[in-house]
């Protein structure tokens, strides 16, 4: 399969509701234009691999903050959600696919690993987490816990560490150059 061939579904797979990021492109020019910009866009992306560079408009983001409960006037009560270019979007989707695959492929994902898998939650891990307790409780068995909470845990990765645990798992050339950039230099505005 061809990579033009592979972009299109990516495309017509994009949310119609979805708000446009720092370019204003809206999900639905890009589902109804998909089978004519497949090629161009290839076109970008092996560019975008190729050098390792990843444009800055793709760096930008608008960040906008959803209310989620208690009140209005407290800004802890609000979630914020970054808005960027659909376009990217597509290829970052890409990307976490064939990473995926590569990691599913090699077992390189430990079974207790329930964050960012498919079909696996916070849910599917406290329900695995009860299974186990119980087991022990039903033996006679203490059991200890104790909760920690990495909030925005993600947010505060060194990418250096991140970068070698990337490369450690045998993703390496072009692909850790782009991460790598895709990383750097991101700019944000709220609105």
């Amino acid at each position: 399969m061809s990579l033009i061939s592979w972009i299109c579904p990516y495309l017509k797979k994009l949310k119609l509701n979805k708000a446009p990021g720092t370019d204003d492109l809206v999900p639905k020019v890009l589902i109804e234009t998909a089978d004519s910009i497949s090629k161009p866009l290839c076109m970008i992306f092996c560019k975008s691999l190729n050098d390792g560079v990843v444009p800055d408009d793709w760096k930008k983001a608008n960040v906008c903050p959803i209310f989620k409960k208690g009140s209005k006037a407290d800004a802890g009560n609000y979630r914020p959600v970054s808005l960027t270019s659909h376009v990217c979007k597509v290829l970052e989707t890409m990307f976490r696919d064939s990473i995926t695959n590569h990691l599913d492929k090699h077992k390189l994902i430990k079974n207790t690993q329930h964050g960012f898998v498919r079909g696996k939650s916070c849910l599917t891990n406290l329900l695995e987490f009860l299974e186990y307790v119980h087991k022990y409780i039903d033996q006679g068995e203490a059991v200890d816990v104790i909760y920690l909470e990495f909030q925005k845990a993600f947010d505060k990765v060194p990418h250096y560490r991140l970068m070698l645990k990337v490369k450690a798992l045998g993703i390496d050339g072009k692909v850790v150059c782009w991460i790598k950039n895709w990383l750097d230099n991101r700019k944000q505005r709220v609105v």
